[in-house]
């Protein structure tokens, strides 16, 4: 039976990166996206299927609807819950994005590792969340994504121990990865970032993947951890 991972928010950015590295080690992947990110998604998929035939398919399915199982559910070892919303928030605007950032980062996301638990179970697999250095730090302006994604983190903390000793979980908190391709970081704001990073760049999306494929697959005594990928961001203060 081929062995599977489902990656959500696969299109594009690191879910892709996630996508290609985990699909290079020799795993099928599930494509989770959005629907409004299906022509990403299927563009992802051709490249993949070039390479290796019969080897990903496209999963599209909102969050924050009413789940359906995914497809190739019983050879699933791996879930990477990555897909995320990133919308400015304040305390006047709380009630309007709290439920859409929970429903996103954190009940969608367990309503996947129920669909998929058994099947994870059965072949002692894994669960990697990505989360945000901003829970521990942080910034202003995004209030109710940063709660969602606390409460996703403290989600990896539980779901650990619930899980044990037949799934691992653990999670990642990046940084400031590759600049979007839009415009939308000032030169100023980049230098700011930048000079508070140790390693003194910013990090990439092949780097994101890279840990999630050592947290899903190497890290073997690992369990109920974050691991920062951030160039020491985090443990900087300037």
């Amino acid at each position: 039976m081929m062995k599977t991972v489902l990656i959500t928010g696969a299109a594009k950015r690191g879910g892709a990166a996630i996508a290609r590295r985990i699909h290079a080690r020799g795993f099928s992947v599930i494509l989770h996206c959005r629907p409004s990110s299906l022509t990403d998604a299927e563009s992802l998929l051709k490249e993949l299927i070039a390479k290796r035939a019969d080897s990903a398919v496209v999963w599209p399915q909102a969050l924050n609807d009413e789940m359906t199982l995914p497809p190739f559910t019983d050879s699933i070892v791996g879930v990477v819950a990555n897909a995320s919303t990133y919308i400015a928030s304040d305390l006047d605007s709380f009630e309007q994005r709290l439920e859409e950032d929970v429903q996103s980062h954190v009940t969608g996301h367990m309503q996947l590792i129920r669909l998929c638990k058994h099947s994870l179970i059965r072949h002692k697999g894994a669960v990697v969340a990505i989360t945000d250095i901003h829970v521990d730090r942080a910034s202003r302006g995004f209030l109710t994504y940063q709660i969602a994604k606390g409460a996703l983190a403290s989600a990896v903390r539980a779901l650990a121990v619930d899980l044990a000793p037949d799934v691992r979980v653990n999670a990642i908190a990046p940084g400031s990865l590759d600049w979007p391709s839009e415009n939308t970081i000032s030169a100023e704001r980049k230098s700011q970032i930048l000079r508070s990073i140790p390693l003194g760049r910013t990090g990439t999306f092949d780097e994101l993947a890279s840990a999630v494929e050592f947290l899903l697959f190497d890290a073997t005594f690992t369990t109920g951890t974050t691991l920062n990928v951030d160039g020491g961001r985090s443990s900087f203060l300037e």
